[in-house]
């Protein structure tokens, strides 16, 4: 069995903030419906303190590369469609897919 690891990384300026928890809001709702929509980890990366800045990643996990590119095309998709609501510009987005290794027969094992 070979894991496939798809990660998508977001850098965002956020508008209209005017406070963290302002920027706070805007970012824990795209990660809540990211988290929901693609069923994958996503976090919120920084700058702490910034008011204005967010970095994300959001991966996922399947059982083959084609899986992984489609969707992690689709989690950009995503972001980018909940651009043109306003709150946030993407500035720059960053792609990989990946295989993590194999794992062992655990009955070929003495």
């Amino acid at each position: 069995m070979k894991p496939w690891v798809g990660i998508a990384l977001f850098s965002l300026k956020i508008y209209g903030a005017g406070s963290l928890k302002d920027r706070r809001q805007v970012v824990r709702s795209l990660l809540e419906r990211l988290k929901k929509h693609f069923n994958a980890s996503a976090a919120d990366l920084g700058p702490e303190g910034s008011w204005n800045a967010a970095d994300m990643a959001v991966t996922c996990v399947g059982s083959s590369y084609q899986e992984m590119e489609s969707r992690i095309d689709q989690v950009i998709a995503f972001v980018r469609n909940n651009e043109e609501d306003g709150e946030f510009e993407i500035l720059e987005t960053c792609r990989e897919v990946f295989s993590y290794g194999y794992f062992q027969d655990r009955t070929s094992q003495p």
